[in-house]
C-alpha cells in the first residue's frame, strides 16, 4: 500500500491499490499532484519494522552513513566573514538619512558618495517653457549620490538634495 505526503498540510494519504492518487488533500483541499509531491511506498519490510519499533520516522541507522552532509559544519554555520558584512552593512544603513531600496532585489542601498557632474560629462536639455533660464531643466555642475546594494550589488544613482533644491526653484521662479 502506498501513502502521499501532502506537500502543504503534511498528512499522509492513504492510496488503495487500483486506484489512483487523490487530485486534492481530503484535509486541507489543495492540490497535490502538482511538481511538489512526495511520494512515499510503504512495502512488506517496512511495515513489520513499525511494528517491532526498532524504526524512527524514514531514516533507519544504516543509512545515517548516506547522511552525511547533514552532518557538515560548514552547512549549519555561516561564514564569519558574511556575519561581519551583514553587522557593518546594518550599522551603514542605521546612518543613513535616506534609505532607498534596490529596484532589482528590493533590499536597502547603501549610500557610497557622491558623483560630481561637470558641465563637459553633461548636455542639457532645452525646454520652451523654461525660456527664462535659458530653457535648461538642470544645469552643470551638479551632484549625483551613489547607492550600492549591498546583496546584488547594483549601483544606483539620484540627484542630491541640492540639484533637488535647484531644480524646484527654478521650476517655481518660471512659473511666477
Amino acid at each position: 500500500m502506498a501513502a502521499i505526503l501532502c506537500p502543504w498540510c503534511q498528512s499522509e494519504i492513504p492510496v488503495e491499490e487500483g486506484q489512483g492518487p487523490d487530485k486534492f488533500c481530503p484535509v486541507c483541499d489543495n492540490e497535490i499532484d502538482g511538481y511538489r509531491t512526495l511520494r512515499i511506498g510503504i512495502d512488506e519490510e517496512d511495515e513489520e519494522d513499525e511494528e517491532d519499533g526498532d524504526s524512527v520516522g524514514l531514516v533507519r541507522a544504516e543509512d545515517e552513513e548516506d547522511l552525511s552532509w547533514m552532518q557538515d559544519d560548514e552547512l549549519q554555520e555561516k561564514d564569519e566573514a558574511l556575519i561581519q558584512f551583514e553587522e557593518a552593512v546594518e550599522e551603514l544603513l542605521d546612518e543613513q538619512e535616506v534609505v532607498p531600496e534596490c529596484p532589482q532585489c528590493r533590499e536597502y542601498m547603501l549610500e557610497t558618495g557622491q558623483q560630481i557632474v561637470t558641465a563637459e560629462q553633461f548636455q542639457p536639455r532645452v525646454s520652451k517653457l523654461l525660456a527664462s533660464k535659458g530653457g535648461k531643466v538642470l544645469e552643470a555642475p551638479f551632484a549625483l549620490t551613489v547607492y550600492l546594494c549591498p546583496s546584488c550589488f547594483a549601483v544606483q544613482h539620484a540627484l542630491s538634495e541640492s540639484g533637488r533644491d535647484e531644480i524646484v526653484r527654478r521650476m517655481a521662479e518660471e512659473k511666477e
